[in-house]
């Protein structure tokens, strides 16, 4: 049985409504998909910023006075370039008695590498081994 004219006239005009539809979706697709990747580098900005925390954490409670290999240890488990001189910084910091191994990292902003304005902190208490030099027991 043969279409009656109208319904023929009705889908031929409504061929290319898919095509726009698709064209004016693909934008708000590709923000989505552009805020779920940037999500998920915070993450993993995030999961380096607390291993390299609890890396430095470690080594300064057995080298409490050597800045230099309490870094190169934090280091070692945040992969690059997380890790670069410019985006990766470690530090031992003192607050409410105790003492904190503090790494803090760039915020890469779609690419990494590409460091935006914010920094992502990790902290991690030292538990001291060794008593710091300098220090009374």
């Amino acid at each position: 049985m043969a279409e009656p004219r109208s319904a023929r006239a009705r889908r031929r005009r409504d061929d290319g409504a898919v095509i726009v539809e698709f064209a004016a979706a693909v934008p708000f697709m590709m923000l989505a998909m552009a805020l779920v990747w940037q999500v998920l580098l915070l993450g993993i900005t995030s999961m380096y910023a607390s291993h390299g925390a609890a890396e430095a954490a470690r080594q300064a409670s057995v080298t409490p006075d050597d800045m230099e290999r309490i870094g190169e240890e934090a280091r070692k488990r945040v992969r690059p370039p997380w890790d670069g001189e410019d985006v990766m910084t470690v530090s031992v910091v003192e607050r409410d008695g105790g003492r904190f191994a503090r790494v803090t990292l760039a915020m890469p902003i779609f690419l990494p590498g590409v460091t935006g304005p914010w920094d992502i902190t990790g902290e991690a208490l030292v538990v001291p081994e060794v008593e710091p030099r300098g220090t009374a027991p």
